[in-house]
């Protein structure tokens, strides 16, 4: 991978950032027909397989992003922190229906 790709792919310390990240730069290349990425966590590598409605746009993405094409799809080793994807503090955000339903409960 290209090194100033994986280092603005490497910033993203979720899955939503990642994605957004990585379908952000495969929009110049056409739709994207489907999109896996799969967590290593002992490597802290995210592998990433992208495949376009275009099949012969494979490859210029692939270049693009100093990535390869396997079996068709463009294919990245993205280098993530080790702390990726994990403690991150969520809120949870009730709506006003089930907080009446609790009141009229207590």
């Amino acid at each position: 991978m290209k090194p100033e790709i994986a280092q603005k792919l490497s910033d993203a310390h979720d899955f939503y950032a990642l994605t957004k990240a990585v379908l952000a730069m495969c929009e110049p290349y056409g739709p994207v027909h489907a999109f896996r990425l799969i967590h290593n966590r002992g490597a802290a590598r995210v592998a990433c397989l992208i495949e376009l409605e275009s099949e012969k746009q494979q490859p210029a993405l692939a270049r693009a992003l100093g990535g390869k094409v396997l079996n068709g799809a463009a294919c990245l080793e993205i280098p993530v922190e080790r702390d990726f994807g994990a403690n991150r503090k969520l809120v949870a955000i009730i709506p006003e229906s089930a907080r009446e339903a609790r009141v009229a409960t207590s």
